[in-house]
């Protein structure tokens, strides 16, 4: 009977220990594919833009891609410089650049993709310094499902994907 029961307690510590190194297994495997998106600024000699960047060790799988301000979605980039700097003759793709849009794109760890790139003039400089109420939102996922929004104040975690209006989402 003691051998028994002596049998019983070891399979149950097995059993707890087994649950508990899962667990633990189950938190590195998230922690190994963690995206961690950021937007942000960038400025050089030649002139200005917006990037983002996958500063994680995991994958980032976009979902949705939204530009705007207080009171308007913008559509793309001739949207935003129309509002923002509506005098501004020459900005155009001869001194813009961008990646494209980001919807359904897998963003690696350490990738940055450039949102707009603008070569200084008298014109972009002075739409430079009218953006500062623009704001770029993007919604991405692990590969583990996990879902993150991104405004410009570092990622904040989700429940879900975010919701995708089209009338709302950038490039379409």
């Amino acid at each position: 009977m003691l051998v028994a029961v002596c049998a019983l307690v070891v399979s149950a510590c097995a059993l707890y220990i087994s649950v508990q190194e899962v667990r633990i297994m189950r938190v590195q495997q998230k922690a190994a594919m963690y995206p961690y998106l950021t937007v942000g600024k960038s400025y050089n000699g030649d002139g200005f833009g917006l990037r983002l960047t996958n500063t994680g060790n995991g994958l980032a799988k976009v979902h949705s891609y939204q530009v705007f301000n207080d009171s308007i979605f913008f559509k793309d980039w001739f949207d935003v410089i129309a509002t923002y700097a509506p005098e501004a003759k020459d900005i155009n793709w001869n001194i813009m650049s961008s990646d494209g849009y980001l919807r359904n794109q897998m963003i690696t760890p350490l990738e940055e993709k450039t949102l707009i790139f603008v070569r200084w003039t008298p014109e972009s400089r002075l739409l430079e310094r009218r953006l500062g109420g623009l704001r770029v939102r993007v919604c991405y996922s692990s590969l583990l499902d996990e879902y993150w929004k991104e405004e410009g104040q570092g990622p904040v975690e989700i429940k879900g994907p975010c919701t995708y209006e089209v009338e709302k989402e950038f490039g379409l």
